[in-house]
């Protein structure tokens, strides 16, 4: 005898009968039964036509099911309404919803709602219907996880912050806790407000003629901007709940930039020992702005807290705590700092050495200026004018000219190096030229290197007639 039981078997074997049997059997066994299925068969076909685009005949197969008296659970609507929705087919899916008490004879449940906030808040595009979801969510008895987390979402793309977090806030009340996709998008969204508010205001400019509103930056920005995004995330922090890397960093940035430090450091406590990704970078965006401002003790504190975490920090954050010391006149911490640097096989780059020498030359202590500027050539790094200009200013001044000479042959000859790598020949060849006349003989793998960049360019014969100058100055 044919059952519902039997007609799913046979359908789920759709992959031996094919499309068109599999749809005619359907519709044999469906006058057979007279339609009235059990709510898997319906639910079945309905999920089979959606996934095949089939969305007249899915629509079709509930209103044939209804008008034979079978019965159309609330699965199969929301089937519809979902497969309806993610082809922006919004206005059929709106129809299937409003009419299923009528034509179907089911009362919604959570998971139509919930399929249809998805469809009018993830869905659609335009912003028009945002206030209709918000009704329709108001119409959930007990609203769920999903049916919350939809309506954040949707509310969010749309720009309607203040009504975003009332509805959190609801959902906290209730003792649910939204899906992380939503936590990330309510703190993501409001920390990008929070900059845009923070950043302009609007200015009333009164003219003879007319009134009229201006943007103009705003000096310091709005502090209080970025609350409601804080707030969510202690929220859902307390729950268990931790948005995603990129968003934490995106809060802490937002927090940084509007001079809430202190606040940063306190989101950077709470997931440090999470063992996220975001971490070092976050120790690194704290760094910097706690270092901007010359925070020296929240910046000592964090940093040592960083090496005490066994986080090892990364050359910017080195950088940004030896350029504050430096600027407070702290050369021997920045000199510590600066040994943790190098003990931790953080190599330096021209920054670190900069903020150092300037430092050691404002103090007057012309040999470790020296001695760093002659380490910073030696690993490559080119110095600014203005800091090898302010290291020969002092070495003249304590009558160092010896060692004045030598630092300018070593940065001449960094640079004519640079510049045979880069494939720089007229450069090089006017550089290696004014070199000879003041008396300055590259080492030979300078020379070398000289050669060989010619070489590659099928130039050697101008090269090697420079440096035979200088062989004749050698034998002479």
């Amino acid at each position: 005898m044919l059952s519902s039981e039997l007609v799913l078997q046979i359908l789920m074997n759709y992959k031996q009968l094919g499309r068109s049997k599999t749809l005619q059997f359907f519709s044999w066994a469906g006058f057979q039964m007279r339609f009235q299925f059990d709510d898997c068969v319906v639910e079945y076909m309905a999920d089979f036509f959606g996934r095949r685009k089939l969305f007249d005949d899915m629509k079709c197969l509930l209103l044939t099911v209804s008008s034979h008296k079978g019965r159309v659970s609330c699965r199969s609507v929301s089937i519809c309404i979902r497969f309806l929705g993610r082809q922006g087919r919004i206005k059929e899916a709106l129809c299937v919803f409003e009419e299923m008490e009528l034509k179907f004879g089911c009362k919604p449940d959570n998971h139509v709602y919930n399929n249809m906030l998805y469809v009018l808040c993830k869905k659609e595009s335009s912003g028009h219907l945002i206030d209709f979801a918000l009704a329709v969510f108001r119409r959930i008895e007990s609203p769920d996880t999903y049916s919350y987390s939809n309506m954040l979402v949707g509310l969010c793309k749309f720009g309607r912050f203040e009504t975003a977090v009332e509805v959190f806030g609801d959902m906290c009340k209730s003792g649910l806790v939204p899906t992380r996709s939503a936590v990330n998008v309510l703190i993501g969204d409001l920390c990008l407000f929070s900059a845009k508010e923070g950043a302009v205001e609007k200015v009333r400019v009164k003219d003879p003629y007319r009134t009229f509103t201006i943007l103009v930056p705003k000096v310091g920005g709005n502090s209080d901007a970025i609350q409601p995004a804080v707030g969510v995330f202690w929220e859902v922090y307390k729950l268990g709940l931790l948005p995603s890397a990129f968003v934490i960093i995106r809060l802490i940035s937002g927090l940084c930039q509007l001079g809430k430090a202190e606040e940063a450091v306190k989101v950077l406590k709470a997931v440090e020992g999470k063992k996220l990704s975001c971490v070092e970078e976050g120790y690194c965006i704290v760094m910097k702005a706690l270092c901007e401002h010359c925070y020296i003790d929240e910046a000592s504190n964090l940093f040592g807290r960083m090496l005490s975490h066994s986080v090892k920090p990364k050359l910017a954050v080195y950088n940004h705590v030896i350029t504050m010391l430096c600027k407070l006149g702290n050369v021997d911490d920045a000199e510590r700092v600066f040994k943790i640097m190098n003990k931790n096989r953080c190599l330096p780059d021209g920054m670190t050495y900069s903020a150092l020498i300037h430092a050691y030359c404002e103090v007057g202590n012309w040999e470790t200026a020296y001695g760093l500027l002659i380490e910073m050539l030696g690993l490559g790094c080119s110095p600014h004018f203005h800091t090898y200009r302010l290291v020969d200013k002092i070495l003249r001044e304590n009558g160092q000219m010896d060692l004045c000479l030598k630092l300018e042959r070593k940065l001449e000859t960094l640079t004519l190096q640079k510049l045979c790598k880069d494939g720089q020949l007229e450069a090089a060849y006017e550089k290696l030229k004014s070199m000879i006349e003041k008396g300055f003989y590259p080492p030979v793998y300078v020379r070398d290197a000289f050669q060989n960049a010619f070489r590659r360019y099928g130039k050697l014969k101008i090269a090697q007639e420079l440096l035979e100058k200088i062989d004749e100055i050698d034998r002479t």
